[in-house]
């Protein structure tokens, strides 16, 4: 198809129709935050839809997302706990695509629960249309392994390390946690009182986040 949306461009439009004016395999990174169906109050959007409703709009976004990604191109989705299992099955067995990694996002100033654990994290999944052909800019993404910082290991790869898989319960109850070596990351959410607070965004993330994604691109 003609690719009728121009890039380099911000464009306020239905996310399923705008898509749809994307020509086939024109996308190289492609990020969503969809609405997570938890009851959250939009201007336009009704985020408590009946299940099956919410997985079939996604389905169908989703659908675009795969149809307009290159052949080596690459997916992040951020979801909540409520739909992750759901959308990653869909996403591999409906769509085709490839789980390269589940990344855990951890951040402060979370949704805050009176009679359960606050929530503190969102998921991440990193996908790719072929396993075996894809984007990974590893170099920009590296990190200083513990043979050189901590050992000074003459063995160690002075390029460092790629992240690795790390579960820890409080940031402060270890000082070397949530590096930028880990899958588990930690950046603060943009609250309420911060500069960058776009006063009209309910759920806005910050630029670390995204910028570590578009880095290994």
């Amino acid at each position: 198809m003609e690719e009728k949306l121009g890039f380099d461009a911000v464009h306020n439009l239905d996310c399923i129709e705008g898509m749809r004016q994307l020509a086939d395999d024109s996308v190289d990174l492609a990020f969503a935050d969809p609405p997570f169906n938890i009851g959250y109050t939009y201007d336009v959007y009704d985020d408590k839809k009946a299940a099956e409703e919410y997985l079939d709009f996604s389905r169908r976004w989703m659908g675009e997302v795969v149809r307009t990604l290159k052949d080596d191109g690459t997916f992040w989705l951020a979801i909540g706990d409520e739909f992750a299992a759901e959308l990653k099955l869909m996403l591999q067995r409906e769509l085709g695509m490839h789980c390269r990694s589940w990344v855990v996002w951890y951040y402060t100033f979370g949704v805050n629960c009176t009679e359960n654990f606050s929530r503190s994290h969102t998921h991440l999944f990193y996908f790719v249309k072929d396993p075996d052909r894809f984007t990974f800019n590893h170099q920009e993404i590296r990190v200083p392994s513990a043979r050189q910082l901590v050992y000074t290991d003459s063995r160690a790869n002075p390029s460092g390390r790629l992240p690795d898989n790390t579960w820890i319960l409080r940031p402060q109850d270890a000082h070397d946690a949530f590096e930028a070596s880990e899958d588990t990351w930690y950046f603060p959410r943009v609250a309420g009182t911060f500069k960058e607070r776009a006063g009209f965004h309910g759920c806005q993330m910050p630029e670390q986040l995204l910028g570590r994604i578009a880095a290994q691109m």
